[in-house]
């Protein structure tokens, strides 16, 4: 999948030195809002990642398409098939935040889901002390739905998080 500048596709072995090495040079950002994120992450929990050991349904690394780069990554995971649901999570290496890049995957990776994978709702949920996803979300187009108290607990503390979501607006609310 290709948009405004990136592409998102699945991740190969060969990627884990780039994924692990992204992110080393993003640890100041990952770390308060990605539990897995640690000085400890390298080619070996790439490699996981990649062959989806951590249950993640829908894996992707995003690459510049004028550098070939890998400057992030993102994903569709908590995959509810009863209620046709996903939650979607990105990150963006440090260097290249600001580009509109996170902003782009979001958006090709929520209409992924909606019309590849089937899902009527994608749902991406961040802290709310996480200005930069918040503005991800917003600026991709995710309607705010609200804050649920004591959704996250990152580094053993509970935090209250934003809950946006993209829903197939084609299909029927019901009731």
């Amino acid at each position: 999948m290709t948009a405004e500048g990136i592409e998102l596709r699945a991740p190969v072995d060969a990627d884990a030195a780039a994924v692990a090495a992204a992110v080393q040079r993003s640890l100041d950002e990952l770390v308060p809002w990605m539990p897995w994120a640690s000085d400890a992450y390298g080619e070996t929990e790439s490699l996981a990642w990649i062959r989806g050991e951590f249950g993640e349904a829908h894996r992707f690394v995003i690459v510049e398409e004028a550098s070939g780069e890998i400057v992030g990554s993102c994903g569709l995971n908590q995959m509810d098939e009863l209620n046709r649901s996903a939650n979607l999570g990105y990150w963006v290496r440090s260097d290249h935040a600001g580009k509109g890049i996170a902003t782009a995957a979001t958006r090709l990776l929520a209409e992924f889901g909606l019309r590849e994978v089937g899902c009527h709702r994608v749902v991406v949920v961040m802290s709310t002390e996480n200005e930069a996803s918040r503005r991800v979300a917003e600026k991709a187009g995710a309607h705010h739905e609200g804050i649920a108290r004591g959704k996250l607990l990152l580094h053993g503390r509970f935090h209250d998080a934003h809950v946006f979501s993209f829903v197939d607006e084609t299909a029927s609310a019901g009731g």
